[in-house]
């Protein structure tokens, strides 16, 4: 939103008729996958159902960020991301996304030779600190409760609605057009391009991407996506540290998969896994589940234990099969695309996934479309 309370992006003026690839989601996989597109000189157009963009699991997201995972593939994507969110040369605001907190993995002393063959990987590609602890009661602000760390100091967390933002500023600097507010009704098939058929007009596109998150479960006609996409409950709360708190690093433990953040000099993110599956996007919050993540996150952080709660936000991710292949699946439509469900790993992965996604959709656009 801008200072007069307006939305930052297109919400007024004609739709488009014509384009080389509509991008239907205005979330941070969205917006990525817009900016790397504009920039090579695609005519761009995104569609965001909601009055602004990343209103969906984009601006419900932790936003944690971190050159590991133990899924090979997410890590191959969050390497390259996290080099992006360091670099201030890559934004239009001038500076790095990153809070530069840190991270702590924590996992059984069993992984520790995984752990040791990914710090050296980390550090190879970003010239950075990553190590592991082990046989400590505490590192980085974070308690290991018997298990080992990979600890790297240079991760930490964005904002992920402000590099939503950032990206859709420079996709509209380089050409693109984003409309907010829009809802996409179909897309259909004329001449082997889809037509976007809108309730404010209707789109000739060279290619389509669907980046539309949790809500690629219940997708629009004949758009379902070749794998299978479900959303699975996610619930945080924003707690108040005291005072006297020392500051801890962003943190997930392998074994449980709770995990916290700190948001600023006084509050931290909690949370833990809520395996509530094919949830509406908009549940509300549960209460059970908030009193049970501040007990079981007690064990690292002692504090909790008399913390202040400020908030709960409920929200959805989208996931889909581990096996799942590539960045884009099929839909059933000459050139249109469905983005890959992330499990979780959006943010993580929105630098590099967008900039690969771009690559595949304008060689695509390219052919003989509108």
């Amino acid at each position: 939103m801008n200072q007069a309370g307006t939305p930052a992006f297109g919400c007024g003026g004609d739709l488009p008729t014509r384009a080389d690839v509509v991008v239907v989601g205005a979330g941070i996989t969205g917006a990525a996958v817009a900016h790397h597109l504009a920039r090579r000189g695609v005519r761009v157009v995104v569609l965001e159902q909601a009055a602004q963009p990343g209103a969906g699991a984009t601006g419900h997201s932790g936003g944690m960020v971190r050159g590991y995972d133990d899924d090979p593939a997410i890590a191959a994507l969050a390497l390259p991301s996290l080099a992006a969110y360091r670099d201030p040369g890559r934004w239009m605001s001038g500076r790095a996304p990153l809070h530069r907190a840190g991270s702590v993995t924590v996992a059984d002393p069993a992984r520790e030779p995984a752990l040791q063959e990914a710090a050296g990987r980390i550090n190879d590609a970003l010239h950075t600190s990553a190590h592991v602890v082990r046989g400590a009661a505490e590192t980085e602000g974070v308690r290991l409760a018997g298990g080992i760390a990979l600890v790297e100091p240079e991760a930490g967390w964005v904002a992920p609605a402000e590099v939503t933002a950032d990206w859709l500023r420079q996709a509209v600097a380089d050409g693109a057009a984003v409309h907010c507010g829009v809802r996409v009704r179909a897309v259909e098939e004329d001449g082997g391009h889809p037509v976007v058929l809108t309730d404010a007009g209707v789109i000739r596109a060279g290619a389509v991407v669907l980046a539309v998150g949790p809500w690629a479960a219940d997708p629009l006609p004949n758009l379902r996506p070749v794998t299978p996409v479900r959303t699975r409950s996610v619930q945080v709360s924003i707690v108040e540290r005291h005072p006297a708190t020392p500051p801890h690093a962003t943190f997930i433990d392998l074994r449980t998969g709770l995990y916290a953040k700190p948001v600023g000099a006084d509050r931290t993110l909690i949370g833990m896994p809520h395996l509530v599956w094919d949830c509406p996007v908009d549940s509300p919050p549960d209460p059970a589940l908030a009193r049970a993540t501040v007990s079981a996150l007690t064990t690292h952080f002692p504090w909790l234990a008399t913390a202040r709660c400020l908030t709960t936000i409920r929200a959805a991710d989208a996931y889909a099969s581990p096996e799942t292949g590539g960045l884009l699946e099929d839909t059933g439509l000459p050139h249109v695309w469905a983005v890959r469900a992330w499990n979780g790993g959006g943010v993580k992965t929105a630098p590099e996934a967008g900039r690969r996604i771009a690559d595949t959709v304008a060689a695509d656009a390219a052919s003989p479309a509108v």
